[in-house]
């Protein structure tokens, strides 16, 4: 029977240097061709209550190296309200104040229903691997400090795979909101040792770093190519919120997936409403060279380089997100939910049909 997994079941099965490892096979298995994905596609439509949308999002992948067919979905009510001078991308919670979104894990030989996983501890991860491999490539061998725009769920993950790739020593952190800031700090000091210190400007957490994290929800740039020095390695979990400059400015940049442009995308919405969401989604349509750029599978099979010197600026822009990456760490986590016999099982065998 199919297993629903929880994040806390997801947080005991999946350790950051597990994430590191199947995100790595993961893009090999792309680049080589024995992988497929689709990247995100967002559908809108407006609701009862002005301003807000919902959005449902979907991506979808099939990783045989971890025996998974997997498909991420997320239908979520979108604001994009102006902070200071920035606009967000902000989530409305349900009625009942929390969010869904789920990972739906078929078997690749039988194409049955393996598991149904919460998503939020599964995303976490996902960034975790990613830019795990992304610095264990390019960022400078002796990286020890961390300078990081953001202060949320996602930058955690960052910081997680960073750890597991490179001794990361101290970090400084920025965000407009000074408790959040303070709070992100204070946990990496307690739960991760590390010498870490809150700053109220983003320029302050740029000096003095071997990696520069950007992990915001702003759509607007809050990171600027005048920031970056020598020798320095940039860490986008989107791209949004860097400007074009940054792209000029860096020796050698490399993508997640050169079909992703900047991660973002209006993608389906009835004609009324494109309009009025368009100037949201502008910020995404960045003019850079998005096809000159590697990907990452390419470095991590030796058909695109990686870092080659101590003083050369790289940038990991994880411009999009797609669904073999949720294929594949759900199916590693319903294989070693199997082997300790955690999971809830549930039947579902009503929903089999005659027909098709």
């Amino acid at each position: 029977m199919p297993i629903l997994l929880t994040n806390d079941d997801v947080r005991d099965l999946i350790s950051p240097e597990t994430a590191v490892e199947v995100m790595r096979e993961t893009y090999r298995s792309l680049t080589e061709g024995t992988a497929v994905t689709r990247t995100r596609s967002q559908t809108f439509a407006e609701t009862s209550h002005p301003g807000t949308f919902v959005e449902l999002r979907t991506m979808d992948g099939i990783v045989p190296a971890f025996d998974s067919v997997g498909m991420r979905i997320l239908p979520d009510l979108h604001r994009w309200p102006r902070i200071g001078e920035n606009l967000r991308y902000d989530k409305v919670p349900k009625k009942n104040g929390k969010f869904l979104a789920f990972d739906l894990i078929f078997d690749l030989d039988t194409a049955d229903l393996q598991a149904v996983v919460q998503d939020a501890c599964l995303q976490k991860l996902r960034i975790a691997g990613t830019h795990g491999v992304a610095a264990e490539y390019l960022a400078p061998a002796r990286a020890s400090r961390v300078g990081i725009i953001g202060s949320g769920w996602l930058a955690e993950g960052v910081l997680m795979g960073l750890g597991v790739v490179r001794a990361i020593e101290s970090i400084r952190v920025f965000s407009p909101t000074a408790a959040n800031r303070e709070r992100f700090a204070r946990n990496a000091r307690e739960n991760l040792g590390l010498d870490a210190i809150a700053f109220d400007t983003p320029e302050a957490v740029t000096r003095d770093v071997d990696i520069i994290v950007v992990c915001t929800n702003t759509i607007d740039p809050v990171f600027f190519g005048d920031w970056l020095v020598q020798g320095v390695h940039l860490d986008a979990i989107s791209g949004r919120d860097v400007d074009e400059a940054s792209f000029a400015r860096a020796d050698y940049t490399v993508l997640s997936m050169r079909e992703g442009r900047c991660n973002e995308g209006l993608n389906f919405a009835p004609p009324v409403l494109r309009e009025t969401l368009a100037p949201r989604f502008a910020p995404f349509d960045k003019n850079v060279p998005w096809d000159d750029y590697a990907e990452l599978g390419e470095v991590i099979t030796g058909k695109a380089r990686s870092r080659e010197s101590d003083e050369e600026i790289t940038f990991f822009c994880n411009n999009v997100g797609f669904g073999a990456q949720f294929a594949a760490l759900g199916g590693k986590a319903v294989a070693l939910a199997r082997e300790r016999g955690l999971g809830a099982e549930f039947s579902i065998d009503d929903w089999y049909e005659d027909d098709r």
